[in-house]
């Protein structure tokens, strides 16, 4: 009778299963998980990587953490996502450049057994296991609405959008645009598409600045898009018009700046935010489902909204402009990463 039960812990412990007081318990399984990024173009998206990093370092379901950038080019993120499924990962986090290019190969996954979680851009299908995002519509929604209100429901403006074709920039237009249609007073007279780029913002406005003299606001829907847009008026020695941004410490810190100095008195902002750790979301929800958890078909990221009432809790005058402020990530692995 012993040998039975020796022979039958043995054979037990090498299918993978261990004996322990009578009961049997599986070992728990490692996930191999990837990451399709399109874009490493602006410190967002750098931020955003850092978060995911971090987070699968410090989940211990997680046995690697594979991460692909695409470089703006759809095809090799395509390609990307092939390559994920070749290695037989067991979930694939993505950042999709666009919302129907990357659906089939998405679905290419689901087919090979891959959890898929698509966050912040849209992947445009019904067989993704989830998406976890912000309502990029209210996000531009709340900023269309704050401009609108401190112009009187009057005036010229200019657009700054993100990067062209991307689900992210088109929602966020939509919602501001939804607030300034309702005021025939309030006139759009040109849109620009910076790819949240602080270097291309910067450009365009200073040549905004010669054809357009008396614009009334601006509306920009990224932080570093925002600063530019600032930097520009002040470097000309002019009081900027009324600027919507985003969570990007530069923006913050210059919000700040004149807010404190005093010298362009009553000058205000608003900013909303896109959490960098939306990464480090995505990939907890794609861990319940690879334990099989239900989880939602859509994960929404409540958006707070800074303004000059809360603006001293999230601006860090001491960490760089690239920080992004409504982050997860540890003091000193921030302090690591924006020391290099």
């Amino acid at each position: 009778m012993f040998k039975k039960v020796l022979i039958i812990s043995v054979a037990l412990v090498f299918a993978g299963v261990i004996v322990m007081g009578g009961v049997t318990k599986a070992e728990a399984k490692k996930y191999v998980i990837g990451l399709s990024n399109f874009s490493l173009g602006n410190s967002w998206r750098v931020q955003m990587i850092e978060e995911a990093k971090y987070a699968a370092s410090q989940n211990k379901d997680v046995e690697k953490f594979i991460v692909t950038h695409s470089e703006g080019d759809i095809s090799k993120q395509i390609a990307d996502v092939e390559d994920l499924i070749t290695k037989k990962v067991d979930a694939i986090l993505i950042t999709a450049q666009s919302p129907k290019a990357l659906a089939p190969v998405c679905e290419k996954a689901i087919d090979a057994g891959i959890v898929v979680v698509g966050f912040v851009c849209e992947v445009q299908s019904d067989k993704i296991t989830s998406i976890v995002n912000i309502d990029q519509v209210e996000f531009g929604r709340v900023q269309g609405e704050w401009l609108a209100k401190v112009l009187d429901y009057k005036g010229k403006i200019i657009a700054f959008n993100g990067i062209k074709g991307t689900s992210v920039s088109l929602e966020r237009f939509q919602g501001a645009k939804s607030e300034f249609d309702k005021y025939p007073g309030i006139k759009i007279v040109t849109t620009v598409w910076a790819d949240w780029d602080y270097a291309k913002a910067k450009r365009a406005m200073e040549s905004l600045l010669a054809a357009y003299p008396d614009i009334d606001g601006v509306w920009s829907q990224g932080g570093a898009m925002s600063e530019a847009v600032i930097e520009a008026y002040l470097e000309r020695g002019k009081r900027p018009p009324p600027v919507t941004g985003e969570d990007g410490n530069g923006f913050l810190k210059i919000w700040k700046k004149i807010r404190d100095s005093g010298k362009y008195p009553g000058y205000d902002s608003i900013a909303t935010s896109m959490p960098t750790w939306a990464s480090a979301k995505a990939m907890e929800v794609a861990l319940d489902a690879l334990a099989g958890k239900s989880v939602p078909k859509r994960v929404l990221i409540p958006i707070p909204t800074i303004t000059a009432e809360t603006l001293d809790q999230y601006v860090k005058p001491d960490l760089p402009d690239s920080y992004w402020c409504n982050s997860m990530l540890p003091e000193d692995v921030v302090k690591k990463l924006f020391a290099r």
